[in-house]
């Protein structure tokens, strides 16, 4: 599978593997970004997200999997945020430069798992963006950044993360918690595992569930005895689910083709 590394920034964590399709095109193709989890630790890199980057190149389309400045590698929320920006951004610039195969800017498609997916669906509530995904799947998503400082609890990698206490600047962590952000109007597939003991599924529920009360397109796929890890395994129902809400064409199609799954 032939890899394209490319700068998206001058800090040393400004940067991507890109991936073509592996078969040869001519007409221009989707895009999708990958954004790996992690805890948005330095600890981990994008190589998470590699084998799920070159099974999707495989399928036929164009795979952008970044890098981005994390905690103890560069930055924390303000640079991360700026990076997956830019990222996104590098999509109608220096990657579709390098590119070997055209793009189709109108099919551009975000997936992130765990801190990724917080960073991906985070995304869709940007409306200033040179690029506008058409789509965004979070896997295991951390998606409600807010919601415990508010009940007066202190998680401490969220503090870490966003650089303060929740009582100390309350509007920093809904402005960073995609769960605060709703509607986006960009279609948002969640996707857990039941067995999930990292991010529990009752997270994806509570964002679909409002997505869809505030007019959001959301599909939710909750994968009975899947845990937080099985994105990683290209044997489990959650990589299949991930990678087939990204190829379809018609998003509308399949989110009314796949319905929401109640609560465990």
């Amino acid at each position: 599978m032939d890899r394209i590394r490319i700068a998206y920034g001058t800090e040393p964590q400004q940067f991507g593997h890109f991936y073509p399709p592996e078969e040869p095109v001519s007409t221009p193709v989707p895009v999708v970004m990958v954004v790996h989890g992690g805890f948005w630790s330095g600890k981990y890199h994008l190589n998470l997200g590699t084998s799920f980057a070159v099974d999707l190149a495989r399928h036929g389309v164009a795979v952008w999997n970044i890098e981005y400045r994390r905690l103890g590698a560069g930055g924390r929320w303000d640079e991360m945020s700026a990076d997956v920006l830019a990222a996104l951004d590098a999509i109608a610039g220096p990657v579709a430069e390098r590119s070997p195969v055209p793009f189709d800017l109108s099919k551009v498609r975000v997936v992130g798992h765990s801190a990724g997916g917080q960073l991906a669906v985070w995304l869709a509530g940007q409306r200033q963006t040179t690029v506008r995904p058409d789509r965004v799947v979070s896997q295991a998503g951390a998606l409600d950044l807010a919601s415990a400082g508010e009940r007066g609890r202190r998680i401490g990698y969220i503090e870490d993360l966003l650089g303060v206490p929740f009582d100390e600047d309350p509007d920093r962590y809904r402005a960073a918690s995609p769960l605060h952000r709703i509607p986006t109007g960009v279609p948002v597939v969640c996707i857990h595992g039941t067995e999930d003991a990292q991010v529990p599924a009752k997270v994806s529920v509570r964002y679909s569930e409002a997505a869809r009360a505030a007019g959001d397109p959301v599909a939710l796929h909750v994968v009975d005895g899947e845990d937080h890890y099985a994105f990683l395994n290209p044997e489990t129902e959650c990589w299949k689910i991930s990678r087939d809400a990204l190829l379809s064409d018609d998003a509308p199609r399949w989110l009314r083709e796949n319905p929401d799954v109640p609560d465990r």
